[in-house]
């Protein structure tokens, strides 16, 4: 649980969320603009993502990031792993008793030809 804290909460390297939305709103001074520009100049993907953002207004971005960072939450959350039970899966049966056939077939063989 606190790998998934820390996947949410790092930035490695990168802007925190709230000095993008302040940098759309543009609430920054300009020597955190220059900042943030030069970072955004630096990335590909996150460049083009704010010039898409851009084209929203304030509170549309805003309504926007938090929708994104509920639904990754709550995916990540949500996902556990699911444990597969034999009984559900219909050909591991088909499998497992094709391999004794199998097995079975190859020891009858066997033991008639050293018998011979």
């Amino acid at each position: 649980m606190s790998e998934l804290n820390e996947i949410l909460k790092s930035n490695n390297g990168k802007l925190p969320d709230d000095k993008l939305l302040a940098y759309l709103e543009g609430r920054l001074n300009p020597e955190e603009q220059h900042e943030v520009e030069q970072w955004l100049a630096e990335e590909g993907m996150e460049g083009d993502a704010v010039e898409g953002l851009q084209t929203l207004s304030p509170e549309e971005t805003r309504k926007t990031v938090d929708s994104l960072n509920y639904g990754l939450r709550k995916e990540l959350l949500g996902k556990k792993k699911k444990r597969r039970d034999i009984k559900d899966n219909p050909w591991s049966w088909l499998a497992i008793i094709v391999i004794l056939l199998m097995s079975a077939l190859a020891y009858i063989v066997i033991y008639m030809v050293l018998k011979k």
